[in-house]
């Protein structure tokens, strides 16, 4: 007790070293526990968001017959289940807004969140409807109102053969269903689109043959044994994931918080932010501690026993690691509520988990456990006379060294001054030096990652794959049907007319064709490709393969014409019997990571090849099988890098428009190709949604089009980075002042000197800035040059990648200057912060005291 007494009195007496240590502890405790709960506040929110906007049900089934829905139900694990019997899809002929048509169940509504402003359908011919499908379609008042839809179903039958069922049938709308905002907000500008749903009564009456599957959400007794139930069901019932898997978007927001902690460079930085919090504490403790050892002697010059003189400064250290840690915790947790607001953009409960609470102990107990030790193995090697002089070093240091001055004197004293405590000057580099590594790297490749994702460079597969394209406008996969789904002359116009637009290139798209081959005639590389999707999805096929159908005009063909391997363009080349067509024949393999794939074996200009491409007569859409001849192939840079590969997973071609409106029936472009002023790219696209926000399910592609999948992570992922660099910046100013400070004090006799001989408090201010400065200025100088050379390796790696995968275009090698410039600007302020918040300390010191050391 009497030694933990002593303690508490040191501590006391010490009031400005004890607060300096505290706050050195605090700041890094706050930085480590901030770090990991507003991370895991900000994805548990969006779990939780996604939850609340998609249904917080956890298994969702769907294209199963109704034996394995019963067998789902009746499980154990099961509390509730909603399902529906899936008919087929109901297409608006004039916008091309589809929607899945099902049976009508409440419970099913319900577990989807959906609310429903008006009555269930109870006969044929009555709908219940999503609103934002109506509003979508230009529908705005639906009270009771008749529209027009299509029934279509496209369906394969045992062998493999796909057909088109349509029918153009009149709905009473009785009711509509509504969702917030943020749902629609969520996934209208995503790849997929959103996926409408209608429910009729479960007794209409449909003329063309209907799925009569089911789908549904459900709620099982316990949401931890999700993965456990999905594995047994899907043993049980052969079930492959496209049948049944976890509430897609909820697992996704699950995924992307997965994603953040496992994620290398998350880890990494996590790692260097301990290290160098436990460096500067380390630092600030040692330099505190140093001053006790003379303490130290008195004590055991009065009898105190090494044991008990352990005991007290491990009480000591164990004072500071309590108080330090918790005040770092309570401060960490105001931080945190802010940061989250801050990073996601709204409020949202903290998630403090065990995790948080051991690594911020842990930072504190390693560092002040490591200082303690070094402390007490330092002073107990020495005397207790040497111990009580050890404070006279200084004075020593000066009167061996004064000899030594040159004409130069205040970079020779700075200099020295700097080397004097080699450990503590190492340190303090090092802490520069790794923060200035992290600093370079994680902000200068994500800015050049930026301009190359803009320039279609980097950023996914699809986003590189569209070259001279910088932006497209077309409808959505989940939401449109390609047939209808149209980009009238007046929206064209409007595009157009965007002030940073330097040209579109309007074409049709459709990426429900086939190309009907026999398996023989296919390639070994793409066959194992389609193998390996059998294996995850259940996808076969026979005879009848994946194929995407363009339509351009000549002016795009001409500027097309350079991707031509063998053969020749389309312009001027209608003569002969069949239309022609380009092929391009190469396809993404997952197998290789490249399009080197090609899928049709031994293929040559001039071959005839037969295809079914949907199409629009007599009111309805069909499939119509044509024989088409090649004029010319592509080569396997087209398809990887220009016009877009989204909906690919075969061969493509590519028709004149002139053909494609002949022999489908479709009018109006249902895709345009925009082209930005250079550096506009981002504002085009601010532009375009706002053109195409209400306009049938539009969808923006184009350039970056990968991010939108995990857009809003990056965003709070560069947010959180941000706000680390900023408190791990904190923590090194701390350091640096504090560095500063001591120096001072420890010197106060020399300074006294130096004055006496005749130097100003102008030059003596001019060595502490260089002393101040040259912490910073070196360390960046090595830390720059070190994370320069690790940029352009990563540069150089991700280039091999490209050229291995068929793409074209490399990153250019490059210096990260604005970075690099911005670290020595932030360790400069530094420096002369440090110096200026120190200035108190050099006013303080007479002349008379530098006599009487003479003396």
């Amino acid at each position: 007790m009497v030694i933990f007494k002593l303690a508490i009195s040191y501590m006391k007496k010490q009031k400005r070293k004890t607060l300096a240590l505290l706050s050195s502890i605090i700041l890094s405790v706050m930085l480590i526990f901030s770090m990991i709960v507003i991370r895991d506040s900000g994805y548990d929110s969006q779990i939780q968001e996604a939850k609340n906007l998609y249904g917080d049900y956890q298994i969702w089934f769907e294209g199963i017959d109704i034996n394995k829905a019963k067998a789902l139900e009746g499980d154990k694990d099961v509390i509730k289940i909603g399902k529906v019997k899936y008919f087929c899809e109901i297409v608006n002929k004039d916008t091309g807004v589809k929607l899945d048509l099902n049976s009508y169940d409440k419970d099913f509504i319900t577990s989807l969140n959906y609310k429903l402003v008006g009555r269930e359908p109870i006969k044929d011919g009555e709908i219940v409807i999503e609103k934002e499908a109506l509003n979508q379609m230009g529908i705005n008042d639906y009270t009771n109102k008749d529209i027009d839809m299509m029934l279509l179903n496209k369906y394969s039958d045992t062998e493999d053969i796909n057909y088109i069922e349509s029918f153009n049938k009149k709905f009473k709308i009785v009711g509509v269903l509504e969702k917030p905002k943020e749902y629609y907000n969520s996934l209208s500008n995503s790849i997929g689109g959103i996926t409408s749903q209608g429910f009729v009564h479960e007794n209409s009456d449909f003329p063309i043959k209907t799925e009569d599957t089911y789908k549904g959400t459900i709620l099982l007794k316990s949401e931890d044994n999700t993965n456990k139930f999905l594995q047994k069901m899907e043993k049980k019932l052969n079930l492959s994931w496209d049948y049944l898997h976890e509430n897609t978007e909820v697992s996704t927001a699950k995924l992307l918080k997965e994603m953040s902690i496992m994620n290398l460079e998350n880890i990494q930085n996590t790692i260097i932010f301990i290290f160098i919090s436990c460096l500067v504490i380390y630092n600030i403790f040692n330099i505190i501690l140093q001053d006790m050892i003379t303490q130290i002697g008195l004590m055991r010059a009065i009898g105190m026993s090494r044991k008990k003189v352990k005991l007290m400064f491990i009480q000591l250290g164990f004072i500071y690691i309590l108080f330090g840690t918790i005040l770092g915790i309570i401060f960490g947790t105001i931080l945190s509520y802010f940061g989250v607001r801050l990073v996601y953009g709204y409020s949202t409960k903290l998630t403090i988990n065990y995790m948080s609470i051991v690594c911020s102990f842990g930072v504190s107990t390693l560092s002040v456990s490591i200082s303690t030790i070094m402390l007490i193995r330092k002073a107990m090697k020495l005397s207790i006379v040497d111990s009580i002089k050890n404070s006279e070093k200084y004075r020593k240091k000066l009167r061996r060294k004064r000899v030594k001055l040159s004409n130069n004197i205040i970079r020779t004293i700075s200099i020295r001054n700097i080397w004097r405590n080699k450990s503590r000057t190492i340190i303090t580099m090092l802490s520069i030096t790794i923060v200035g590594i992290m600093f370079i790297l994680n902000f200068g490749i994500k800015a050049h990652v930026k301009t190359n994702i803009e320039e279609g460079i980097t950023g996914g597969m699809f986003g590189m794959s569209y070259g001279t394209v910088d932006k497209t406008v077309s409808g959505s996969f989940n939401g449109t049907d390609s047939l209808f789904y149209k980009l009238d002359e007046i929206i064209i116009e409007k595009i157009n007319n965007i002030k940073e637009v330097s040209k579109i290139e309007p074409n049709f798209f459709n990426s429900e064709g086939h190309i009907l081959i026999s398996k023989d005639k296919i390639s070994k590389a793409y066959e194992d490709e389609l193998d390996r999707k059998n294996k995850l999805y259940q996808e076969s096929y026979n005879n009848e393969y994946p194929l995407l159908i363009r339509g351009y005009s000549d002016e795009i063909l001409e500027s097309r014409e350079s991707f031509i391997e063998e053969g020749q363009n389309l312009i001027n080349n209608a003569e002969g019997r069949y239309k022609k067509v380009l092929l391009v024949n190469n396809t993404y393999s997952m197998i290789t990571n490249s399009f080197e794939s090609r899928v049709i074996d031994k293929v040559k200009v001039g071959d005839i090849i037969t295809i079914k491409i949907p199409v629009y007569k007599n009111g309805l859409e069909k499939y119509e099988t044509i024989k088409v001849q090649l004029a010319g192939i592509m080569d396997k840079i087209y398809a990887a890098s220009q016009d877009g590969n989204v909906g690919v997973s075969g061969a493509q071609v590519i028709f004149r428009e002139e053909d494609y409106r002949e022999l489908t029936g479709q009018k109006y472009y249902n895709k345009i190709y925009v082209m930005a002023e250079k550096g506009k790219l981002n504002r085009v696209e601010e532009e375009l949604e706002k053109l195409t926000n209400k306009y049938a399910f539009s969808t923006i592609g184009g350039k970056g089009e990968d991010q939108k999948v995990v857009g809003a992570q990056q965003t709070s992922e560069e947010k959180l980075s941000l706000i680390y660099q900023c408190l791990i910046l904190l923590i090194l100013s701390v350091n640096s002042i504090f560095i500063m400070r001591s120096n001072i004090i420890s010197r106060k006799k020399e300074i006294g000197v130096l004055r006496a001989i005749g130097m100003s408090l102008k030059d003596i201010n001019k060595t502490l800035i260089i002393e101040g400065e040259y912490y910073g200025v070196v360390a960046s100088f090595i830390g720059s040059i070190i994370a320069i050379i690790n940029y352009n390796m990563g540069i150089a790696r991700a280039n091999k990648s490209l050229i291995k995968g068929g793409f074209a275009r490399t990153i250019k090698h490059n210096i990260p200057w604005t970075q690099v410039l911005i670290l020595f600007l932030i360790f400069i302020f530094i420096g002369f912060l440090s110096v200026y918040l120190s200035r108190d300390r050099i006013d303080g010191v007479s002349i008379s005291d530098g006599i009487r050391n003479i003396d």
